[in-house]
């Protein structure tokens, strides 16, 4: 109850009782109608009473969904701007392993997939986000160790060694993820046209690749 009491107060409707009422007030304190230490329990004796009859009614009901469907259209743009600015940042990544680069690749088509999905109006998806977030991690970790393994490389004056074992992690990772959105963005509701347009695409580009 509480929480619906706060979204009513955030709503457009609250605030502009609230704003009204006080406009009342000012004046009515600078007019000298009334000393301010009676206009002020006033207002907030009318302010109150206007409220608690507005929350109760379907005024309010109205007043309280909008502000939760509002709030939950902040809460998915958010949800998407940073998806998409994670997609645009492995986009950007120089990799030299060409085939961690190109699992990279995979991954950022099939996000880019689900941001145009989105964008045409379809609702967005936990799982891709957590995917697309879950493999900017991977590729950071990738990123760190092989760093980590060339400054030791040179301290210890060798030439680095590639840690083949990583990369297949950081790729298996990677496809693990690009996997998961693909089948995601393949059902139904996922706004895209036969239910395998997405997984078909990934697989060519493997083929190409291959």
């Amino acid at each position: 109850m509480q929480n619906l009491i706060t979204k009513f107060l955030r709503s457009p409707l609250a605030i502009g009782v609230v704003c009204g009422n006080a406009l009342l007030a000012v004046g009515a304190a600078l007019a000298g109608i009334a000393p301010v230490l009676v206009v002020a329990p006033l207002f907030v004796f009318v302010t109150g009473g206007e409220l608690a009859m507005i929350l109760l009614s379907k005024s309010g009901a109205k007043a309280i969904l909008a502000e939760q469907k509002r709030e939950r259209d902040e809460h998915d743009a958010e949800c998407l701007e940073e998806t998409a600015r994670q997609r645009k940042r492995l986009a950007m990544l120089r990799i030299e392993n060409p085939e961690v680069k190109a699992a990279i690749d995979r991954l950022v088509f099939v996000a880019g997939v689900y941001l145009e999905s989105c964008a045409k109006g379809n609702a967005r998806n936990p799982i891709v986000e957590d995917a697309v977030q879950n493999a900017a991690k991977t590729v950071d970790g990738y990123l760190h160790l092989i760093d980590a393994g060339r400054i030791g490389s040179r301290i210890e004056s060798k030439a680095p060694t590639g840690p083949q074992d990583l990369e297949q992690k950081a790729i298996l990772s990677l496809d693990g993820s690009t996997r998961l959105i693909a089948e995601q963005l393949a059902l139904p509701f996922g706004g895209l046209e036969g239910n395998h347009t997405v997984l078909d695409a990934v697989d060519g580009r493997q083929e190409l690749e291959k």
